[in-house]
């Protein structure tokens, strides 16, 4: 039995984090600030909100065993006053700290698609990766995405309550997919941990941890043997784990042998080149086969 539990850092680890992270990469300063701010709210929020699933073990891993993901992520249940105030949040974090500011922040937060009748269908947009139905005026395709962004940062804490709930305790063996077996989500990144080597992804909504197997691809069922992998030399520790068949990559960082701590959402920002590399080749990001 392989259990691996999910741990919050709370608001002041992310600011140590932060710090951690701009001293060792100071050209992505401005992009780790402006996500340790959002990710500061999220720890915040996280003390705020409940979770409205409730699930004995016996069902849980009965779920687990048939594949069936811990929660149907658009039926969650979420408080919507506090969806709202996480919104306004976050948006005036993009207003204040991002370069060029956020023009739309004010539409967005008050917006009707976050009203109490409309909120379930405007989660379910965002969770599917729609388009948002936003009035007219958005004429800038990158200030819709930072829309979408946006709102599903704000419904993250409301996941990740669920899933350091439900996930307690898991047996990693039960489940080996590409996808969050809380919220059914793709996975952000993954590391290969220190003391053996345990191959662990996280969750880009709910942030849960779970273990996939390096001998085969957890997004098809075509390859053989090992998942192929590329890097660049500069930080050979940090590499791309890809499927030759389906072509399908998740960013890793191996922690074997060393002593470090990561913090996978701030490691997403630092390791852009990776992403690049990876485009090149041919490849795509989990989430976006």
């Amino acid at each position: 039995m392989a259990v691996v539990e999910t741990v919050d850092p709370g608001v002041q680890g992310v600011r140590e984090a932060v710090e951690r992270y701009v001293e060792r990469y100071p050209d992505y300063e401005g992009a780790l600030r402006l996500y340790g701010a959002v990710m500061e709210l999220q720890q915040k929020a996280l003390e705020e909100v409940g979770c409205s699933v409730e699930m004995d073990v016996e069902e849980r891993d009965a779920r687990l065993g048939t594949l069936v993901t811990m929660v149907d992520a658009p039926e969650l249940e979420v408080d919507p006053v506090r969806y709202r105030s996480l919104v306004k949040d976050i948006c005036t974090v993009m207003e204040e700290r991002r370069p060029g500011g956020f023009e739309h922040s004010k539409e967005l937060y008050s917006w009707d698609g976050l009203s109490d009748e409309n909120l379930r269908s405007t989660m379910a947009r965002v969770l599917a990766g729609e388009e948002l139905p936003l009035t007219s005026g958005w004429e800038d395709d990158s200030d819709k995405i930072l829309a979408s962004n946006i709102l599903w940062e704000s419904l993250a804490p409301f996941y990740r309550k669920c899933g350091s709930i439900l996930a307690s305790g898991m047996d990693q063996s039960i489940w080996q997919r590409g996808h969050c077996p809380v919220c059914g989500s793709a996975p952000l990144m993954g590391f290969f941990r220190n003391e053996d080597g345990l191959w662990l992804v996280e969750c880009s909504l709910c942030h849960t941890l779970w273990n996939l197997q390096r001998a085969s691809c957890p997004f098809c069922s075509e390859s053989l043997g090992s998942l192929e992998f590329l890097y660049i030399e500069d930080e050979p520790g940090k590499r791309v784990q890809y499927c030759s068949s389906c072509k399908v990559y998740i960013k890793t960082v191996n922690l074997r042998g060393t002593d470090k701590d990561v913090l996978l959402p701030l490691e997403d920002i630092v390791t852009a080149e990776l992403d690049l590399a990876a485009s090149e080749e041919g490849l795509k990001p989990a989430g976006r086969q």
